[in-house]
């Protein structure tokens, strides 16, 4: 039953992608053709025969080899720390079996990981290679829990990244076309606050009980999903807010904040700028984070500019905005 509700959900999402790109397509007058259950979009100009096509989220105004060292999170880390831009290390180690096992030493891949885990303590984290949305992204506490997430990982991918995990006072997401960035917004994790009496389940079960629609009381499930029984039982003082998610994902239960200070985004757009200029990217966003006594630095750089959340949490205003950005890397396309 999750299961087909996550992927109703994403079937929905993806239509309100789709209808934002049909729109820009009936508005320049444009072929707009649906191919593999919508997941590649073909605009096409009849006068000049040029072609602007988007598979899944990705445009071709892009640089092929730009997107593949997006796509894979210690590529991009390697090219970042080359050119000198802050982010979150990711130190990739390959499945000593099928495709990648001639590119791990004989020696085999557990102890550099143990080397590393001792470098930065727990806890750490481990994601795939590749991937998005947060998928299969865990925090280890213990040895224990990193050895189930490297096998988890392993039997769905061919490798894995391990980072420090940061104590991040806010997340922001980037949406760069060429050298400028054109929104940004803040990703705000759902929360419950403190009277200094409740636990956080009793909170949460309150914040449940006064949801005022299905979809924000499934966001709040969702965000506590991973809440652990010595989190759910701390009583937290009063006032005080409390995470009910360590990821900022949108679509993971987070909403987005469009209301970040001039300051605030003077400094976002520095750092995405130069993240994109290092990697050579066109379209795409940029995660931001802003850590506890260490500042800005990119989380990473998506090729895919995925707005299906924010369309869905902010309606026709979302949609609207969502149209304007698509319908400027589509003329980018076109115009070359």
């Amino acid at each position: 039953h999750l299961l087909l509700r996550a992927s109703t959900s994403a079937m929905q999402a993806r239509k309100s992608f789709v209808a934002a790109l049909g729109s820009v397509a009936e508005k320049h007058g444009l072929e707009f053709t649906r191919l593999s259950h919508d997941w590649i979009l073909q605009l096409k100009d009849k006068a000049s025969g040029k072609q602007c096509s988007v598979f899944g989220y990705t445009f071709d105004v892009n640089p092929a080899a730009a997107v593949e060292i997006c796509k894979e999170k210690a590529a991009t880390s390697m090219v970042l720390d080359s050119a000198g831009v802050p982010n979150v290390p990711h130190s990739v180690f390959l499945s000593p079996t099928d495709r990648t096992a001639d590119y791990v030493p004989k020696s085999g891949m557990w102890a550099p990981v143990q080397k590393l885990v001792a470098e930065y303590g727990f806890p750490i984290v481990l994601k795939p290679l590749k991937g998005t949305g947060g998928l299969d992204v865990m925090k280890a506490t213990c040895w224990r829990e990193a050895e189930a997430a490297v096998q988890h990982i392993f039997s769905r991918e061919y490798g894995l990244a391990v980072s420090p995990y940061k104590r991040v006072v806010d997340e922001y997401r980037c949406i760069c076309l060429e050298s400028e960035v054109k929104l940004t917004y803040r990703k705000v994790r759902a929360s419950v606050t403190g009277d200094g009496r409740s636990h956080v389940g009793a909170l949460l079960a309150a914040r449940l009980a006064a949801a005022a629609t299905g979809q924000e009381m499934a966001a709040l499930t969702q965000a506590a999903a991973e809440l652990r029984p010595e989190e759910l039982s701390r009583v937290p003082g009063e006032g005080e807010a409390v995470a009910l998610q360590w990821k900022h994902n949108l679509g993971q239960g987070a909403t987005a904040d469009l209301e970040v200070p001039s300051e605030m985004k003077e400094r976002l757009a520095e750092v995405a700028k130069k993240a994109v200029a290092a990697i050579g990217m066109v379209f795409c966003s940029v995660d931001v984070i802003d850590v506890e006594g260490e500042g800005l630095m990119v989380m990473e750089v998506n090729s895919g500019v995925m707005m299906d959340s924010l369309m869905a949490q902010m309606g026709e205003s979302g949609k609207a905005l969502a149209a304007e950005l698509y319908e400027a890397a589509v003329v980018k396309v076109l115009s070359r």
